[in-house]
């Protein structure tokens, strides 16, 4: 495996972004859906729409309740005869067990793969690096996690650790770097993306956290779908996801989530959800639920009495 050393981890955020940065996804667990009925089952269960996903493309999507809260975000992964799920593993359980309910006639087996390994490749260059690995080739699909391009390759925990070490080898002068958690942590927040279980959960609705992008308006119905369209087309939001920054040096990055945030006249219009300080410029980068009236560009707040400002909304459809 290549030592994480080699890098900072300013240098394998900026990678994540510019170039190609490669992790092992401990977090993320593989279900794959097979049957003749899978993907019409499988659409009417998640919010984006998966009909005719070519093979080797993977989509994001959102898997919610009755009440339109999110019970896990997704990625659909196609192949010529099955489907795959990329679920965080902290809620695979729960979540195939809710789905499995919704199989009544259908021809639909869910699998848990217990030994896939996700390996991510992300950046402008992920798919260019990819592309130069046979054993990844097979097995890789389009994802872009980050907002800058990505692949994501079913591996196992055998095979990993070498694909890994091939992909690096073969990535040279596209400037491919194995990245920390850290690292992928600071580009992540950097770029403004949310992550299930530290930025939202089930007590979320999709608007909320800014995953309009993992909707669709299109397709038929689906799980929950009456109530995304309802707050879509005539509900208004009380709280937005924003990206925040802090004034140098502020809070420890442990200290951060859970945080509280404070108007102008004191009083609380939100709370931090995670961040990190940004070793570039000792700023802290943070997401954070904020009050709707807060939530606009230059939005200045407090926080355990230091200054933060608002750097977007991570919903633009104000």
């Amino acid at each position: 495996m290549p030592a994480l050393e080699a890098t900072t981890v300013s240098e394998q955020a900026r990678a994540l972004a510019e170039r190609a940065g490669l992790r092992i996804r401990e977090e993320l667990g593989v279900v794959w859906v097979r049957g003749d009925d899978r993907e019409s089952w499988l659409n009417g269960q998640l919010t984006n729409d998966i009909r005719k996903l070519p093979a080797g493309a993977g989509l994001y999507s959102l898997a919610i309740n009755v009440r339109g809260k999110i019970m896990a975000d997704v990625w659909v992964l196609a192949k010529a005869d099955e489907l795959g799920l990329i679920v965080p593993k902290a809620v695979q359980t729960a979540l195939i067990e809710n789905l499995e309910r919704y199989i009544i006639m259908e021809d639909v087996t869910l699998v848990v793969d217990a030994d896939a390994r996700v390996v991510s490749v992300l950046g402008p260059n992920a798919q260019t690096l990819v592309a130069r690995v046979p054993t990844a080739v097979a097995n890789a699909f389009n994802c872009d996690e980050l907002g800058a391009g990505g692949v994501y390759i079913v591996s196992n925990a055998t095979q990993a650790p070498a694909l890994v070490d091939s992909l690096i080898a073969h990535g040279g002068e596209l400037g491919a770097v194995f990245v920390s958690e850290a690292g992928h942590e600071l580009a992540r927040l950097r770029a403004g993306r949310p992550r299930f279980g530290h930025d939202f959960d089930d007590t979320t609705y999709p608007q909320e956290a800014g995953l309009k992008g993992a909707l669709s308006f299109e397709k038929g119905c689906y799980l929950g779908q009456e109530v995304v369209c309802t707050l879509e087309n005539r509900g208004r939001l009380t709280r937005k996801l924003c990206l925040i920054k802090g004034e140098p040096g502020v809070l420890a990055t442990g200290a951060i989530s859970g945080t509280e945030l404070l108007a102008g006249d004191g009083q609380v219009c939100g709370r931090l959800t995670s961040g990190m300080i940004d070793p570039d410029d000792a700023r802290s980068v943070a997401l954070g639920f904020v009050k709707r009236a807060h939530a606009v560009a230059g939005e200045l707040l407090h926080a355990a009495s230091t200054a933060w400002c608002v750097e977007r909304s991570l919903d633009d459809s104000d």
